[in-house]
C-alpha cells in the first residue's frame, strides 16, 4: 500500500497512474489503453483485471483522448470489444464502470449504456464541464432531429416529400447548428491552453466540412498559437492542419480538377460549373446505399429549381464505368455526370477531401464554396431562400 501510495504522488509529476475499477464479473479480461485519434488503432498500455482491478503507468507527452479498450470474449473481434474514451494526463486516474455497461466499440440498441466515471484528470474534468454546458443545446438539437427523420427524411426515402414540414424543421436545425457552433468558439476562447479547447478547435478544420471563413481560421490559429506558446510543435501541428483546410473554407473558390464524362472523355471541372448559377457539387458512388438513395430527392430539387438558376454536378468514385453508367441510366440523372475513376486516390480526394460519400458542397454564383452538406430539406430550405 505504501509503494503504491508513493507511485501514486510519482505518478503525479512524472507520469500517469491509472487505476481501474470494474465491477462484475471481470477477472481475467484483458484492457489496453489506446490513442483514440490514431489509424490504425496504437496500443500504449495494457494490463489484465484481477479482483475488479487494474492498474497501468506511463507517461505521455501532452494531455490528450484516450480510449481504455476490454476484451470480453477475448478474440479480438471489433463487435465484442468495449470502449470508453476519456482525456488522460501525467496525474494519478481512476477509472470505474460495470463491466456490463460500458460502452461498446460498435454501438448495440440491445445493450445498456452507462459511461465510466473518471477521476483525477483536469482535462476530463473540463471536457465534462464543456459537455454539462451545451448538454440542453444538444438535447433541443437532437429532439428537432429525431422529428425530421419522421416527418421528412423516412418518407422521403419511398419518394414521398414532406417539404414544408421539412423546411421548418430544418431551420430550426440550423438555428440550434449556429448556436452550438458559437458556444464551442466561445469555450475554445475562454480555455485556449486546454487539450479540449485545442481538439475542439481541430474539429472546426479536419474532416470533408469546413464551415468556417478562411479569416475565421486566421482568428483561431492565432487563439490556438497564444494559448499553446509553451508548445509551439503543437501550436505548429494545428497550423498546419488549419492551412490545409482554408481551400474548402466557405467563400474559398471552387478548385478545378480533371475527371471523365460519360464517353469516358478527360474534361475540366470547370468547363461544368456555369457562371451566375448556385452550383451544387456531388460525390457519390453507384455502390453506395445512402448515395443512392438521396438521388430520387436530388431529382426533385433538380425539376423545382433548374430553371430558378441551379444546377446539379454529381461527380462519381466509381472506378468501373460500365457499373456508373448502370447507375446513372436506372436512377434517371438528367443533370450532369462526371467521375473520378481513382476512387479515394484521386483529385476527389486530394483536392476536396472527399473521404466518405455522399457528401457534397454548394457553390454561390461566382463559383464559391457557399455552404457544405446539403441534404434533403436541409437543401430545399437553402433552395427556397437563394432561388424563389
Amino acid at each position: 500500500m505504501l509503494l503504491l501510495a508513493l507511485a501514486a504522488c510519482r505518478g503525479k509529476e512524472d507520469g500517469y497512474l491509472l487505476r481501474g475499477k470494474i465491477a462484475g464479473e471481470a477477472d481475467g479480461m484483458k484492457a489496453a489503453l489506446m490513442d483514440a485519434y490514431a489509424y490504425p488503432p496504437v496500443t500504449i498500455d495494457s494490463a489484465v483485471i484481477r479482483n475488479g482491478q487494474f492498474l497501468m503507468k506511463g507517461r505521455v507527452e501532452y494531455p490528450g483522448m484516450y480510449m481504455l479498450v476490454i476484451d470480453p470474449v477475448g478474440e479480438g473481434n471489433e463487435e465484442d470489444l468495449l470502449a470508453s474514451k476519456f482525456y488522460l494526463e501525467n496525474s494519478a486516474i481512476t477509472f470505474s464502470g460495470h463491466i456490463d455497461s460500458l460502452p461498446t466499440y460498435y454501438w448495440r440498441q440491445d445493450r445498456p449504456v452507462r459511461e465510466a466515471v473518471v477521476t483525477g484528470s483536469a482535462s476530463q474534468d473540463l471536457f465534462l464541464q464543456y459537455q454539462a454546458e451545451n448538454r440542453e443545446l444538444d438535447h433541443q438539437y437532437s429532439e428537432i432531429y429525431n422529428e425530421y427523420m419522421e416527418v421528412y427524411h423516412l418518407p422521403a426515402l419511398d419518394g414521398v416529400f414532406h417539404t414544408e414540414e421539412g423546411i421548418g424543421l430544418a431551420r430550426r436545425m440550423a438555428v440550434l447548428d449556429q448556436a452550438k457552433q458559437a458556444a464551442q468558439w466561445a469555450f475554445i476562447v475562454r480555455h485556449p491552453s486546454s487539450i479540449v479547447a485545442y481538439d475542439l478547435a481541430s474539429q472546426f478544420v479536419e474532416g470533408m466540412y469546413v464551415n468556417l471563413t478562411a479569416s475565421q481560421i486566421d482568428e483561431l490559429e492565432g487563439i490556438i498559437r497564444k494559448g499553446w506558446a509553451a508548445h509551439p510543435e503543437k501550436a505548429d501541428e494545428f497550423v498546419a492542419k488549419a492551412e490545409k483546410a482554408k481551400p474548402l473554407a466557405l467563400g474559398s473558390k471552387y478548385r478545378d480538377i480533371e475527371l471523365i464524362n460519360l464517353k469516358g472523355e478527360k474534361v475540366r471541372l470547370a468547363d461544368y460549373v456555369p457562371e451566375g448559377k448556385y452550383v451544387m457539387l456531388e460525390f457519390w458512388a453507384s455502390w453506395c446505399g445512402p448515395c443512392r438513395g438521396e438521388i430520387p430527392h436530388l431529382r426533385h430539387v433538380y425539376e423545382t429549381y433548374k430553371d430558378k438558376g441551379f444546377e446539379i454536378v454529381s461527380i462519381s468514385i466509381d472506378n468501373k464505368q460500365s457499373d456508373w453508367e448502370k447507375a446513372v441510366r436506372e436512377e434517371n440523372m438528367a443533370w450532369t455526370q462526371l467521375c473520378d475513376p481513382l476512387m479515394f486516390d484521386g483529385p476527389v480526394t486530394q483536392m476536396y477531401n472527399v473521404t466518405g460519400v455522399p457528401t457534397c458542397l454548394l457553390l454561390d454564383k461566382e463559383g464559391r464554396i457557399f455552404k457544405t452538406d446539403m441534404r434533403g430539406a436541409i437543401l430545399d430550405a437553402v433552395l427556397e431562400e437563394i432561388c424563389p
